[in-house]
Formats: C-alpha cells, structure tokens, sequence
C-alpha cells in the first residue's frame, strides 16, 4: 500500500472502516491507527512481527469484505 490515501480506498470498496477492521483482529482503534501508521508511512520498517501479522489479517480482512461487495 503506498499510503494513507490508498489504504482509505481500499475501506471504502469493502464498506468497512479502519475501527472495523480493528474490532476484527481484536485491536483498538488507536491501536489500529498506530499500525496502519507503522506499516504504510514506516513501511513496516519498525513493525515487529505481531505487527505484521495483525497487517495481514487486516488485508485480508478487507479483501474479503471487498469481495463480499462483488458479489
């Protein structure tokens, strides 16, 4: 993802939000926001693995929400 704008894209094809996609992976929403933060703007240059795990289960979270819209 190459930034905040596009990740905000990508919500909005699936019809969720960042704070849902947060209650999905079991975070709070500031906790969601830290990380979309460390893994788009950082990179992911300092995300630890936990880090990067929650990352994924977001994305896929929001690819299969997007799917579900398809549909």
């Amino acid at each position: 993802m190459a930034d905040k704008w596009e990740w905000s894209v990508e919500l909005a094809k699936a019809r969720v939000n960042q704070t849902q996609v947060g209650e999905f992976i079991g975070i709070t929403r500031s906790q969601m926001s830290t990380l979309v933060t460390k893994m788009i703007t950082g990179e992911g240059k300092t995300a630890t693995e936990l880090d990067r795990k929650r990352w994924q289960q977001a994305l896929d979270y929001v690819k299969l929400k997007q799917q579900e819209v398809e549909v």
